[in-house]
């Protein structure tokens, strides 16, 4: 059984109340996945499965709909990038089309984010010019406590359009702009038009997040997007396993409870994933090689709607438009669920 944490941290703004019920819209039903296991820089077998298995369970019992489906060759990085951001960039035709609720992203990233620099505090990690760092913890304290240092690198979606040659999408800090619609307040969200459409990106990649680093690494991407779930290694040298199942668990929820929050959809259903290896503090596998979490991340104007899309948003309420974020300036807000024993074993050295 994992061990479920959260927390929310402040950017600006204030806390809002919430009114009502969200006004009417044509519902966003979509669901597109993308999924790469044709890679020249390291073959994986199990991605085009788990978003098939996704989507199929989804589709399973009414409510959504069959958006695109690429993969291989097919999914191309400007797939993830915003044209209104970028010359060239796609996602209105790709991830982030609009009449879409979800799109689903299984494959590469890549965990240069991790150092072998041993730490017992953040503040001995090296600084790094323009990046923020954490030290991670690495032993269970049983022959002394230490960490290894972590810092916020961007993180990559990695795709192989021609076969021969991988390439990474920057959600971090590059022109990834998910969620902003018609319906997201206010409309035009950092300059991104209102030509997307999704509520929930699910970035189903290794080392998709680091420990502690939510703000720096994902707040780029949200653009009236609700909520984005990633995998969180949670020491060095841990890593996202190619498993085929994570998908399934994930639309299992929903199957089982219509009216279940997304965010601890996600969070809870790396319970239900196999495969993986051992964490070195007990537990392990789950999906994951080694220690880490499902992480889910919600952004708004005010903390009241940062943790209400994170923790009570449900899939019903996923499709509603009039749900689309109010921010982009105000809160995160986050979850997690680890393969071990997360509480007594915190992640982060102070």
């Amino acid at each position: 059984m994992g061990f479920r944490q959260f927390a929310f941290g402040m950017l600006t703004g204030a806390v809002g109340l919430l009114s009502g019920f969200a006004p009417a819209f044509a519902a966003d039903t979509g669901i597109t996945i993308e999924a790469v296991d044709n890679y020249s820089c390291g073959a994986l077998s199990q991605n085009k499965a788990n978003v098939d298995g996704f989507r199929n369970r989804m589709l399973s019992i009414s409510g959504y709909t069959a958006g695109v489906r690429y993969t291989d060759g097919l999914v191309y990085p400007t797939d993830f990038t915003d044209p209104q951001k970028v010359a060239g960039g796609a996602d209105t035709y790709n991830f982030d089309r609009p009449g879409d609720a979800i799109a689903y992203f299984s494959g590469h990233g890549t965990c240069n984010d991790q150092t072998t620099t041993s730490c017992t505090t953040t503040a001995g990690c090296p600084t790094i010019a323009g990046l923020q760092k954490r030290c991670v913890r690495h032993t269970d304290g049983s022959a002394g406590l230490s960490g290894r240092c972590m810092y916020s690198r961007p993180r990559q979606i990695i795709v192989d359009k021609t076969g021969k040659s991988c390439q990474g999408v920057d959600y971090s800090s590059g022109q990834v702009r998910w969620g902003e619609s018609t319906t997201s307040s206010p409309a035009n969200w950092a300059g991104a038009g209102t030509n997307g459409g999704i509520n929930l990106a699910v970035i189903d990649n290794s080392c998709g997040i680091t420990p502690d680093l939510y703000v720096a690494e994902f707040w780029n991407a949200f653009a009236g997007i609700s909520s984005i779930a990633s995998i969180m290694p949670t020491r060095q040298g841990s890593d996202t396993a190619d498993v085929s199942g994570r998908g399934r668990a994930f639309a299992d929820r929903y199957v089982a409870n219509p009216n279940s929050s997304v965010g601890y959809s996600w969070t809870g259903s790396i319970n239900s994933v196999t495969g993986g290896s051992g964490c070195a503090f007990g537990g392990g596998n789950h999906g994951i090689v080694g220690c880490g979490a499902h992480v889910t991340i919600s952004a708004e104007k005010t903390q009241t709607w940062a943790e209400w899309q994170n923790r009570t948003e449900t899939w019903a309420q996923l499709r509603n438009p009039g749900y689309d974020a109010y921010g982009p300036t105000g809160w995160m807000s986050w979850i997690f669920t680890c393969n071990y024993d997360c509480n007594n074993h915190p992640i982060i050295l102070p």
